[in-house]
């Protein structure tokens, strides 16, 4: 049975309306924009000038990231908007300090093949001091550091050792007479400070050593013939 359009409360114009209104639509849902590709740039983290720095770790927003290879570098990738700035928080491994300020990166397309490098510093907790000890007039004394004897002079009064410290940290040395007392001076010693990269110091001390005391000998006492009484012929 043919039922008439106009009959069910719904004009053909309507229902026409309503067909291609539909396909509009679901046209427009299933549409999304493409999500453009990420940024990439090279980051490069050292220990010291010249020296790369494997396992750092790359941080953004408190997420850990990519980690440094055996070269020091790793390549970021990063979402965002063309002219957004985004900062970068470099994790350095254990027995190295991270740094306190953030990489911030501008985002930029690459013009060319290369990225754009950004380059991070994870010095060493613990540096050495090498102190070198020249004592003239001062062989085998005892070399002390914080009260604890760590070596003792040559026969020409030299003596070298490489303290671990970290930076900022002072250390006293001194050079122990204790056993010579006519030495002078009497153990001198030297306040030194831990710089923030490894140190070569110089400890120079110079001594005088004094003359015996003369010695003093006891006069030899004659014996004196006492002379009793005269008695019998003179």
């Amino acid at each position: 049975m043919r039922r008439d359009l106009s009959s069910s409360g719904v004009s053909g114009r309507s229902f026409l309306g309503l067909a291609l209104a539909v396909p509009l639509v679901l046209t427009s849902c299933t549409m999304k924009p493409e999500p453009s590709a990420p940024f990439e740039i090279l980051v490069k983290v050292s220990s010291d000038p010249g020296h790369p720095l494997p396992g750092a770790i790359i941080m953004k927003g408190g997420k850990e990231g990519p980690t440094t290879g055996a070269d020091g570098q790793v390549s970021v990738k990063i979402g965002g908007q063309e002219g957004e700035s985004v900062d970068l928080m470099v994790k350095c491994p254990a027995d190295y300090v991270s740094p306190i300020h953030a990489i911030s990166v501008l985002l930029r397309r690459n013009s060319g093949t290369k990225l754009a490098e950004y380059e991070a510093n994870c010095p060493p907790a613990i540096r050495h001091m090498v102190i070198a000890v020249r004592a003239d007039n001062g062989a085998n004394l005892p070399v002390k550091v914080l009260d604890h004897t760590i070596g003792y002079t040559d026969a020409n009064g030299a003596f070298t050792y490489a303290l671990p410290l970290r930076p900022g940290d002072g250390v006293e040395v001194m050079l122990d007479t204790s056993a010579y007392p006519r030495m002078s001076p009497q153990n001198p010693s030297k306040q030194l400070t831990m710089k923030p990269f490894d140190d070569v110091v110089t400890f120079d001390q110079k001594f005088q050593i004094a003359a015996p005391p003369p010695k003093v000998y006891a006069k030899r006492q004659v014996p004196i013939a006492i002379k009793g009484p005269h008695r019998g012929f003179p």
